[in-house]
């Protein structure tokens, strides 16, 4: 896996965050990484985060601390969005300090590996935000993840921009989803 992508301003991956992210991937050219170095020593100051996202899952891969590592200027904090399918990965980076926050992407419901990852980011002080996928949940499925999510920072209910649900389906996935937290985005 190598870095494969970077954009300088993402404020839709997490909601009120401002970050850069670096993509990582099998395929396709690899970046730059000392221009993206630089361009973050540069933004640091600016940035919540920088973070990680992958075509699978960054933490699919055990090279993915030396990806950031090559990137990441002292003292700017890592946000990694991943699906939670490995919390050995994640307990590594975490404990290396190397990722400081989570956006954890889920299904219709959590996997075991899943909890683990959000025991893991709780366990060591860490902020995490979950997305969901509005389309494949309803006001009950979302509130059962969420109860499963107690002290995520933030519920993101993703909508699909070809067929996006109706207003009044997505007023009650919002209203479960305050239910678990105040902090509830739709994007």
């Amino acid at each position: 896996m190598h870095i494969t992508g970077f954009s300088r301003i993402d404020t839709v991956t997490v909601p009120d965050k401002f970050m850069a992210v670096i993509h990582l991937s099998e395929d396709g050219e690899e970046a730059d990484t000392d221009q993206i170095r630089t361009t973050l020593e540069t933004d640091k100051e600016s940035l919540d985060y920088l973070g990680v996202d992958s075509d699978s899952d960054p933490l699919s891969s055990h090279d993915t601390y030396k990806l950031i590592k090559s990137v990441k200027p002292r003292g700017m904090k890592v946000l990694i969005v991943t699906d939670g399918r490995d919390p050995s990965i994640l307990d590594d980076l975490v404990g290396a300090g190397y990722v400081h926050a989570a956006n954890i992407l889920i299904g219709k419901s959590l996997t075991d590996e899943q909890k683990d990852c959000i025991e893991i980011l709780k366990d060591n002080g860490c902020k995490f935000a979950i997305t969901l996928n509005a389309k494949e949940h309803d006001a009950d499925s979302v509130k059962a993840v969420g109860d499963q999510c107690k002290g995520c920072s933030m519920i993101v209910l993703r909508q699909d921009r070809k067929d996006p649900l109706k207003k009044s389906e997505m007023s009650s996935l919002v209203s479960a989803a305050k239910g678990c937290t105040w902090n509830v985005k739709t994007n």
